[in-house]
């Protein structure tokens, strides 16, 4: 009777061990997942962060004419809000912030885009201008030859 409550009670410590592991592993996944899906999520934040930050002195190079200065100067701010907003483990509002900055991002190459097509027709104006300076000067020099030309005819036909 005493060697079957020994076995019993070994049986029973085994068996608590077997099933107390897995549960025990399932209840430090369940404690630990949480933290690493916050650790990963604000990981992602910082990485769409720095490559947002990247982007900025391209857009600076591309931007020869200096027409979205402003611009650019409010996206590195709100880049440095997304930033602070990480740090403060916010990342719903970090996400907010970066998805403006996206917007933000389009809109300067859209407003460089039209700063060169701008400066482009401006060139094209200028070419066009001298174009029809020319053209004129030529017409001008055409009639006064036309015109010197029929009072030699005249001159000589008299």
């Amino acid at each position: 009777m005493i060697r079957t409550c020994l076995a019993r009670s070994a049986l029973a410590s085994r068996s608590a061990r077997v099933l107390g592991f897995p549960l025990l592993l399932m209840l430090l996944a369940s404690v630990s997942l949480p933290g690493a899906a916050h650790a990963d999520e604000e990981d992602d934040i910082q990485r769409q962060i720095d490559a947002q930050k990247a982007g900025v002195p391209d857009l600076e190079l591309l931007d020869r004419s200096h027409a979205a200065a402003s611009e650019i100067q409010r996206l590195r701010d709100w880049l440095g809000q997304a930033w602070d907003l990480r740090n403060k483990h916010e990342p719903d509002e970090a996400r907010e912030v970066l998805e403006r900055c996206m917007a933000e991002a389009e809109l300067i190459r859209q407003i460089i885009t039209a700063a060169q097509l701008k400066a482009q027709v401006a060139d094209r104006e200028a070419t066009l201008d001298r174009t029809k300076a020319e053209t004129d000067k030529k017409k001008k020099a055409l009639q006064e030859a036309q015109i010197k030309k029929r009072t030699l005819e005249s001159a000589v036909g008299s």
